[in-house]
């Protein structure tokens, strides 16, 4: 019996189940092109390994989802629909996958059923794999996404988030996998995945949970997933294996950097060296690794700016997809140095609020330490900054006790987390579902919600699943919506998009009505375009072949050169916008003015995900109230709220949808409202509170 896309997966799953071979699953064009090259590689190149992996003998491709999908819509301008019909149709022998963050799906905030199940549905004819994680490990947000998979005949595997900490035992494992088994009917037709993000486990630890997971579940097939930061993964994965692993994540020998996952080919040469058969062809392996090296090379500049193995990664847990998108935001805000001392402070972090840091949970980890170091940094410099970690770390060996602390030191401890993000604040009331070793200590809520925490509490804080609670999307008003914005009406498609990310989508939609599918374009060209006088592309699209030559640029005129293109022999002039002005441009950043009333800041460096709240778009002219939301802001997949700081009308919006800002940079412009209209203001205000 051989695994095979159009079997059932109850099929497949008895095939695995027989096997006395171990399989591997391939990472390369998702997760490993996340953590090592973040998301950069053009579909180009990728779907050229298509055939090379057909041939291979992998039990699946990695191909789609986790933050791939937002990056293609937001740089690479690939359409997940497209790239997905493409692998399918390309590499028809083996299993496509997809990863999804539960009740995120391939986005960053949680969305309704009606929303999972319809997005579910829609790629359900293009992905045989559904990898599905909470980062909680909160079983019922799994539920949608569950029956849709099930139901659509698709293989739904389930993954448990690991890590390594004193609550993470294997009863509490065990707990987790009865509450995956009995939401998904048991051991007949899924695979249960250990997903280790951080790549923080050790062998023993990863052989020991499998062992104590198959001694309950002897017909439990177990995948295990593990990134490579702590330069164990191949030793890690071999021991799994041992253990009765089936299925073990791997990646292309060139791919391999520091973040990402082990080499194929090292991993293969270990297991049969241990007299572990595997389902491997390796001159198909190797096929696919020769065309990776013609192509890498285009993608040194997306690698991370630290590049090492970290073993320190045991104690803050930042997951290797995390890893480089942290640095370089760290680079771009100017704050790259002090990324040892945001490590640091994640590791005691984890000890004051314990979950799993993947995302969102990850973003939420570094996002609160990365605000609390340059905080203190631009304070005290780090002088200041060491001081606070020092203390972090004595409040920790002392028990989290504040009375054994100085009054100015418990002040200090107390205040914090005083600058907590909204998805901190939201984490602590249980919005994505309650923590899995408990609510934090109370101190931690008076740190976040100051003297008014226990009531916040009291009135705030969910204590079952926050799924049930959301209301459903209303479809018909998304699409309307959509439709005035591209100014058409949007495919199916494009609506299922849009619900995921409707800032990028319009820009994409925008974007291809402008300049058509660019994937065709080799990926040399993508990045860095034609340079000599006389150089040209040649391309297919629609079955035809087309030329584009470079014939002259002009001189900078206002920051504007005009290119001379031919397009199949037709002459076309093109302005373009030259960096150097958009330097100009970003240098003349305006910051609002503290002292002037109703100029409003942006929070956070990040970029402007939405203006208004996901109710309401704002524009000039509009009303609004104090302590509404009037745009929010986002870094490192957390939203932050930008809440008005009064009652006024906006006079003036100072950003862009999707544009990227600075601390302290001017978002917004609000004029005061007259006093009567304030009081109308409020009464509708009290109105609306009372109905």
């Amino acid at each position: 019996m051989t695994i095979h896309p159009s079997k059932s997966p109850r099929e497949n799953v008895a095939a695995l189940r027989n096997d006395r071979r171990v399989y591997f699953t391939n990472t390369g064009p998702r997760d490993t092109g996340q953590s090592d090259y973040k998301n950069r590689h053009t579909l180009y190149d990728l779907i050229r390994l298509a055939p090379f992996y057909n041939r291979s003998g992998y039990f699946s491709i990695e191909n789609h989802g986790g933050a791939r999908f937002h990056q293609n819509l937001l740089q690479n301008m690939i359409d997940p629909f497209e790239e997905a019909i493409l692998w399918k149709e390309r590499m028809p022998d083996v299993m496509t996958q997809t990863l999804v963050r539960s009740t995120n799906l391939w986005g960053y905030r949680m969305y309704p059923r009606n929303v999972i199940r319809l997005s579910v549905k829609a790629f359900l004819p293009y992905v045989d794999v559904w990898r599905c994680f909470d980062f909680l490990n909160y079983v019922p947000n799994m539920i949608p996404i569950a029956e849709e998979v099930m139901k659509g005949g698709k293989l739904f595997q389930p993954a448990i988030s690991f890590s390594v900490s004193e609550d993470c035992t294997d009863a509490y494992y065990r707990k987790v996998t009865d509450e995956i088994l009995r939401i998904s009917g048991g051991t007949e037709s899924v695979i249960l995945c250990i997903k280790d993000m951080a790549g923080v486990g050790s062998p023993g630890r990863i052989a020991q949970l499998t062992d104590a997971l198959l001694q309950k579940y002897p017909d439990l097939v177990i995948q295990y997933h593990r990134h490579a930061t702590d330069g164990l993964a191949v030793p890690a994965l071999a021991a799994a294996a041992r253990a009765g692993v089936k299925i073990l994540d791997v990646t292309d020998d060139p791919f391999t950097r520091y973040y990402g996952h082990a080499p194929v080919r090292a991993v293969q040469a270990l297991l049969q060296e241990m007299g572990i058969d595997t389902r491997l062809d390796l001159p198909g392996v190797d096929k696919a690794a020769e065309a990776i090296t013609g192509f890498i090379g285009h993608y040194q500049e997306f690698e991370s700016q630290f590049r090492g193995f970290s073993y320190k990664v045991t104690e803050h847990r930042m997951p290797g997809g995390a890893f480089p998108s942290s640095f370089e935001q760290a680079a771009k805000g100017g704050f790259l140095p002090l990324m040892p001392y945001i490590l640091r402070g994640m590791s005691n972090g984890n000890r004051f609020i314990e979950y799993f840091d993947v995302t969102p949970g990850s973003q939420i980890t570094w996002t609160t330490w990365a605000g609390i170091i340059q905080y203190h940094y631009k304070e005290g410099g780090l002088k200041q900054v060491e001081d606070l970690l020092d203390l972090c770390e004595r409040f920790i060996a002392r028990g989290q006790s504040l009375d054994a602390f100085r009054p100015e030191e418990k002040e200090a401890l107390l205040g914090l987390y005083a600058r907590a993000t909204d998805d901190l604040k939201n984490l602590l009331l249980g919005k994505y579902g309650p923590l899995p070793f408990g609510w934090p200590a109370d101190w931690v809520y008076q740190s976040v919600f100051g003297d008014g925490w226990r009531e916040k509490i009291a009135k705030d804080r969910f204590e079952e699943s926050p799924l049930a609670k959301k209301s459903d999307e209303e479809i018909g008003r998304v699409r309307e919506e959509l439709q005035k914005k591209i100014e058409r009406n949007p495919t199916e498609e494009e609506l299922v998009l849009y619900l995921q990310h409707p800032g990028a989508v319009v820009d994409f939609i925008r974007f291809r009505t402008r300049f058509g599918n660019t994937t065709v374009l080799p990926t040399g060209i993508w990045f860095d375009g034609l340079k000599a006088f006389g150089s040209e592309v040649n391309f297919e699209t629609r079955g035809k072949p087309n030329t584009i030559k470079l014939i002259s640029i002009g001189q900078e005129v206002d920051g504007v050169k005009h290119i001379v293109l031919s397009v199949n022999s037709t002459m076309h002039v093109f302005p373009v916008e030259m960096p150097s002005h958009k330097t100009v441009q970003k240098a003349g950043t305006r910051f609002a003015d503290p002292t002037v009333s109703g100029q409003v800041a942006s929070p956070i460096m990040g970029n402007v995900w939405r203006i208004g709240d996901k109710d309401r778009i704002l524009k000039t002219g509009d009303i609004v109230k104090e302590g509404e939301e009037i745009m929010n802001i986002e870094a490192m997949k957390v939203e932050t709220a930008v809440l008005a700081p009064g009652h006024g009308v906006i006079r003036e919006i100072a950003v862009k949808l999707n544009e990227a800002v600075v601390e302290k940079q001017l978002l917004m412009v609000l004029e005061e409202l007259p006093p009567e209209e304030q009081k109308r203001t409020r009464r509708s205000k009290t109105n609306k509170k009372t109905r």
